[in-house]
């Protein structure tokens, strides 16, 4: 009877160590943008396209390779050191009109949910711009392909933003109401 007792604890004993192990093999990783500090968009002045940056001020994603829908991330951008590609529009952009970056000098997208999409994923999120919060959808395309334990991860990430919706909506006759995201990022695993 003591034996049968015995072996019934250390099947328990294996149990849980074969749960918390098993946990460990399938964690998520977590991963930040590495060199580039900036995500690139194109915005329109009376129709001919200028390129501006993002500047990044943290950023972290979390990517489950087990279940990449529970995969989560998000991205703050530092309005204050972000450039419209010189600095006559770029000062119209921090400007009151347009970002204010002196009253909201953060812009931050948060995902919600994560959804394989063709060649790549469909990630819908918050976008927290001018003091606005609103869902959009950004396509992340793999420019790699990736696996468990990867150092460096490389993505193409594309979305549209109606700046019209965030109130930023200075320059009408000017300035297109569309702001394209377009930009290559890569990502380095956070040890």
């Amino acid at each position: 009877m003591h034996l049968k007792k015995i072996s019934q604890f250390k099947n328990t004993l294996i149990f849980f160590a074969f749960l918390l192990l098993g946990n460990n093999l399938f964690a998520k990783e977590t991963y930040t943008i590495a060199n580039s500090r900036t995500l690139k968009f194109t915005y329109f002045v009376s129709g001919v396209p200028l390129v501006g940056e993002f500047h990044i001020n943290t950023s972290y994603f979390t990517i489950d390779f087990s279940k990449e829908e529970q995969s989560k991330f998000l991205i703050k951008v530092d309005i204050r050191k972000s450039t419209a590609g010189f600095p006559l529009a770029t000062r119209a952009m921090l400007g009151s009109s347009v970002l204010n970056a002196n009253k909201y000098p953060f812009m931050e997208f948060k995902s919600t949910s994560i959804s394989k999409k063709d060649e790549g994923y469909r990630v819908s999120g918050s976008l927290n711009l001018k003091g606005t919060k609103k869902n959009i959808v950004i396509m992340v395309f793999n420019k790699d392909r990736y696996r468990k334990n990867a150092k460096t991860l490389k993505f193409e990430i594309k979305s549209f933003i109606n700046r019209y919706d965030f109130g930023a909506d200075g320059f009408p006759f000017f300035v297109g109401k569309e702001i394209k995201l377009n930009s290559n990022i890569v990502l380095i695993k956070e040890e």
